[in-house]
């Protein structure tokens, strides 16, 4: 599924050293930060969760967004993506009418417990036999640790 957001694009990053290079400063700005909300996407006419959505963690002061990308390649950015904008174009539902096919919802049942828990930090799980790549991280927390890795399930 190819998720649409007006004007989000963030790169793409295949190993920790080429992300902590990049956006390593902006990933320890975030320690100590508490989580206020956790947003997934929501398909609506299959009435699950999105496995290959992003996952937005929304902070005191800023939106931790963590995706993944086809190639095993982790998408990670603060505030580019557009809550309010549509996430997937509407589809025909039954009688003509339009609807649309996602929407951001935080009720995601494992990830609630990290709601109101404070970021301690993070550890990215990385593939390094053939096709290599970041394939998970681990928000390390005051109360557990939240996880998100990649899945090409929706």
């Amino acid at each position: 599924m190819a998720f649409e957001w007006p004007g989000y694009d963030p790169p793409g990053f295949g190993d920790t050293q080429s992300l902590l290079a990049d956006a390593g400063i902006d990933l320890e700005g975030l320690r100590g930060a508490r989580i206020c909300n956790v947003f997934s996407a929501w398909d609506i006419g299959a009435e699950r969760w999105c496995a290959s959505s992003p996952i937005v963690f929304e902070l005191d002061d800023v939106r931790l967004e963590i995706g993944f990308a086809s190639g095993r390649l982790i998408r990670l950015s603060l505030d580019r993506i557009q809550m309010n904008a549509p996430i997937a174009k509407d589809v025909q539902a039954r009688g003509g009418e339009r609807r649309l096919a996602y929407e951001w919802r935080t009720d995601r049942c494992e990830l609630a417990p990290y709601v109101g828990r404070f970021i301690l930090g993070a550890d990215f799980l990385e593939k390094n036999e053939g096709w290599g790549g970041i394939v998970g991280v681990c928000l390390r927390t005051d109360g557990g640790s939240a996880r998100a890795r990649q899945c090409c399930a929706c």
